[in-house]
């Protein structure tokens, strides 16, 4: 939930005033800057809010769950 609530996390539709291509993550990009690289997602497919830790791709691989500051 704190990354969630982080004064500079991001939802967007746009990069520099344009509609987000493939490349930057068509249709929709999220920007967590409290978390490492490989916590980052490129693509969304689903979104959820909860208080209770789901576990995750990245987590099912044997990273740290939390993998930021």
């Amino acid at each position: 939930m704190p990354t969630a609530l982080h004064s500079q996390t991001l939802l967007t539709f746009t990069f520099d005033g344009q509609q987000l291509s493939l490349k930057y993550g068509y249709p929709m990009k999220i920007r967590m800057p409290t978390k490492l690289g490989y916590k980052n997602p490129k693509h969304i497919m689903e979104i959820f809010v909860t208080n209770k830790f789901p576990g995750g791709y990245w987590v099912d691989q044997g990273y740290n769950w939390f993998g930021g500051s």
